[in-house]
């Protein structure tokens, strides 16, 4: 593995026995099945990059508080640690096992501290608190408590201690030190944030500094004064309430910070509300935004203040005095907001899943990264493998290029997007939940251009391949349909399926022949010429998830299924031809695959969020990868074989870099 990513990521290279072919007995057969390779040769794939920023949660965006260049932000169960001005620089913090909804670095940087939600794999939805060393990128303590979501992880100033919250209304401090527990108390209501603020000197002769930490409930602000009990030799919390006015001031409170003698929070009204600490009182009310102030941070003497309306404002000032000096509008809500450690740039985070770069003179921004905010549900290359196109659940249709994992070109429908192919004409097809077909440009730069669009199937379109000389589509109605290239009439209709067609595939030898694959347990075969199907195959187990074809001997067609079988058929016979069912660790749920290019490899993804790569040469599973924290949905091999492209339920596309070993 590269060693950018050695420390923090797994990829584990899994060496099988020998699991020979499972071949139906067919005369003449045998002899055809001797490996066409030298099975000496072994290959390793790495994880290139991780493409699932998705602006669901507040504040998990961080730049690093040392290191100019160097950004921290969630992607799905990972913590991405990138090169802002080198994409292909990243590695990744991996432990957690559901969503990271809660990010923190240390003042000094040598501490991450992560929260998630809860965990699908233990009972009670426990959600732990994972603390981190960022220089050796390695695991240092794990906190317990918090359930269903951590809303907030923050490092006192001088990195000892941490407050956390949960969505089970618990109020947490631990020492990062030693690992225990501080302070713990059940809340009357749900604490969103808790804030730091100046570390204060111990009495003369003591040596236990006093911490001031506030946090909001609500309508609700208490500031707590933490300090060491010489009588328990524990700290304690003293918690004294904010006075608001009396004619009351109803407001949710989502983020804050500390400045000076102020307490400064912004509010689901979308105002920012400042109390004096001194006082203990109410001072202000500025109004920012529509639809919530989400983000506040601040760089020297100025606060960056950012909305759920996408406006983000530079201030300065002070208790109820503060001037505007900047503005800018995002093309969305904002969720996050970070400044570099030189303070000349910020990083904002948007719910569409999108990161810009603002100069913080002007706020002037520029788009630094794009991610799907939904399961990314299909991949697919054209004849370059420079650019690889996605779609996902949201609508959204991406055609990413690949030396800067940067959209080239975007389409955006409101019905989910179940499959995708970069046309032969030049055109991006997407298929989606409301039947239709829909052409998307593919000209650089161009948003939601809209080419044509047909109405398909009558439920939705849940497989779609193309040549050039025809689009076929399958479809939650069952039917496997043929159109023609540029007119778009139907050719052919066919409903030999009884379930949901879930992956099609264009013979690579007979062009003019077509195999579908389906939850009802059939590999059916159609040739368009004759107008009709030529064979049907059945499984006798599981469903059908994904169709490839191999490139050598027969040209059989290569089937996948939720059993973890791999199947190979021929269209001269009716039984599989061959089998893989070996993994390292049992039956998967398989749901895609692909043969290489060059024949040699199968990839496949399954439901517990691997990918397995086998080596046909020795009918053996070689390799598995783990990246996503959800299913993978989908996954392409490029065409020159150097990189695979999976992408998962948890809205993550993840680039591998593929290398064959002499």
């Amino acid at each position: 593995q590269a060693a950018a990513g050695a420390a923090t990521h797994t990829c584990v290279v899994v060496c099988l026995a020998a699991s020979a072919w499972k071949r139906s007995c067919v005369p003449g057969r045998e002899s055809q099945r001797t490996p066409a390779f030298d099975p000496v040769m072994s290959c390793a794939a790495e994880l290139e990059h991780f493409c699932g920023y998705g602006g669901k949660h507040l504040n998990t965006v961080h730049y690093h508080p040392l290191r100019v260049e160097t950004l921290l932000y969630t992607a799905a169960a990972a913590i991405i640690i990138e090169d802002v001005n080198d994409p292909h620089r990243q590695e990744f913090l991996r432990g957690h096992d559901a969503e990271v909804s809660a990010l923190d670095v240390s003042l000094n940087g040598k501490l991450v501290a992560s929260g998630q939600l809860g965990s699908p794999r233990q009972k009670g939805a426990v959600a732990p608190v994972m603390v981190w060393d960022f220089d050796n990128r390695q695991q240092f303590r794990e906190f317990s408590g918090l359930a269903h979501a951590v809303f907030c992880v923050r490092f006192s100033p001088d990195g000892r201690f941490l407050v956390a919250t949960g969505a089970n209304q618990l109020l947490c401090v631990w020492d990062v030190s030693t690992g225990e527990t501080v302070y713990s108390r059940r809340t009357e209501s749900v604490c969103y944030f808790a804030v730091w603020g100046a570390i204060m000197e111990p009495p003369s002769g003591g040596r236990h500094h006093s911490y001031l930490l506030c946090t909001t409930h609500d309508s609700q602000v208490f500031a707590h004064q933490m300090s060491f009990d010489i009588k328990s030799m524990a700290y304690g919390l003293s918690s004294e309430p904010m006075q608001f006015p009396s004619s009351g001031l109803q407001r949710k409170h989502m983020c804050g910070l500390i400045q000076g003698d102020f307490f400064i929070t912004g509010t689901s009204a979308g105002d920012m509300c400042v109390f004096s600490l001194r006082t203990m009182v109410f001072r202000a009310a500025l109004p920012i935004c529509n639809n919530g102030v989400m983000s506040i941070t601040q760089s020297g003497v100025i606060l960056y203040v950012a909305g759920g309306d996408g406006r983000i404002k530079a201030v300065r000032g002070s208790d109820t005095h503060w001037d505007i000096l900047a503005e800018n509008m995002l093309e969305t809500g904002i969720t996050a907001l970070t400044p570099s450690s030189d303070g000349a740039e910020l990083v904002a985070g948007t719910r569409n899943g999108r990161l810009w770069r603002l100069l913080a003179s002007d706020l002037a921004a520029t788009l630094q990264v794009a991610s799907h905010t939904g399961e990314v549900t299909d991949v697919a290359f054209g004849v370059s493998s420079e650019v690889v196109c996605t779609c996902s659940d949201t609508g959204e249709v991406f055609l990413l290029d690949l030396s800067d994992y940067m959209p080239l070109s975007t389409g955006m429908a409101k019905s989910p997007a179940r499959c995708v192919v970069v046309a032969s004409s030049g055109e991006i097809i997407a298929g989606y939940d409301d039947g239709f077909l829909r052409a998307w440009s593919l000209e650089h730069g161009s948003e939601g251009k809209l080419l044509w669009q047909l109405q398909a199937h009558r439920g939705g379109v849940t497989a779609l391949r193309e040549s050039s000389n025809f689009i076929v589509s399958g479809g939650a109605d069952c039917t496997v349909r043929f159109w023609h290239r540029t007119r778009r009439d139907l050719l052919a209709d066919f409903t030999n399926h009884r379930r949901p067609v879930s992956d099609l595939k264009v013979d690579e030898e007979t062009p003019q022949l077509v195999h579908s694959g389906s939850e009802d347990r059939l590999v059916v075969s159609y040739d368009l010429k004759q107008n009709k199907p030529v064979v049907q195959h059945q499984t006798q187990t599981s469903s059908i998830t994904g169709l490839s074809q191999r490139k050598d001997q027969e040209k059989e067609v290569v089937s996948c299924s939720l059993d973890g079988r791999i199947l190979f058929w021929d269209v001269d016979y009716a039984d599989p031809t061959g089998c893989l069912d070996s993994l390292p660790d049992g039956a998967q749920r398989l749901r895609c695959c692909e043969v290489s290019p060059t024949g040699r490899y199968i990839a496949t993804g399954a439901e517990n969020s691997l990918m397995y790569i086998y080596d046909l040469a020795s009918c053996q599973c070689i390799q598995e990868c783990e990246g996503h924290a959800g299913g993978i949905t989908s996954l392409r091999w490029s065409p020159d074989q150097k990189q695979i492209i999976t992408s998962g339920r948890d809205g993550c596309v993840i680039v591998w870099n593929f290398f064959e070993l002499p």
